[in-house]
C-alpha cells in the first residue's frame, strides 16, 4: 500500500479503483461456477428441513 510522510494510506486513483474491481469480480465469477460439494448441500437441506419444521411448531 502506497502511504504519505505521515503515514496515512493515499487514496487510490479511478483507474486503480477500476482495475481492483474488475479483478475482483473475475475471480468471484469462477468461485460462482464452481460446484456446491455433495457434504454442503446436505447440511442446507438439513437446515432448510430444519426450519420448516420450526415454522410447524409455531
Amino acid at each position: 500500500m502506497d502511504t504519505s510522510k505521515d503515514g496515512k494510506a493515499r487514496p487510490l486513483n479511478e483507474m486503480a479503483v477500476r482495475q481492483i474491481g474488475k479483478k475482483l469480480r473475475e475471480s468471484f465469477d469462477e468461485v460462482v461456477k464452481e460446484p456446491v460439494p455433495d457434504r454442503f448441500a446436505a447440511l442446507l437441506d438439513e437446515l432448510e428441513k430444519s426450519e420448516g419444521q420450526q415454522g410447524q411448531d409455531q
